[in-house]
């Protein structure tokens, strides 16, 4: 029997970043989830509960990176949130806020590839 694919929520405002970050990730078998903004993307880890997120620290919308790890671990404290930055104090926030990994933008995305993959273990 095949392994279930592993449930991707990939988090960020920039809509390229997203688009380029599911198909890369859906090529690799992984079932993916995108959203745009930190609210959309929490609303989508309680209904659908992925086992992996990536987030964007810095948003522009209402909710930026780190209020969304919170939001999402509050509820499902199994997900492993993969933080995406440039800023390495906001990185450190992230990991006391719960973050499993971290990732340091401008990033290539093997780096964000083996942190999923790091996460899902």
């Amino acid at each position: 029997m095949a392994k279930d694919k592993i449930k991707l929520l990939i988090i960020d405002d920039e809509k390229d970043i997203c688009e380029f970050e599911q198909s890369y990730f859906e090529n690799r078998g992984f079932e993916v989830l995108t959203a745009r903004t930190g609210k959309s993307g929490v609303n989508l880890a309680k209904t659908k509960k992925p086992e992996v997120a990536i987030i964007d620290i810095h948003m522009a919308k209402e909710m930026d990176g780190i209020e969304a790890l919170q939001r999402i671990l509050a509820f499902n404290p199994k997900c492993k949130c993969i933080m995406v930055t440039w800023d390495k104090e906001r990185a450190g926030e992230a990991k006391k806020s719960g973050a499993v990994g971290f990732v340091i933008k401008p990033n290539n995305i093997e780096d964000l590839e083996k942190a999923v993959k790091r996460a899902a273990r």
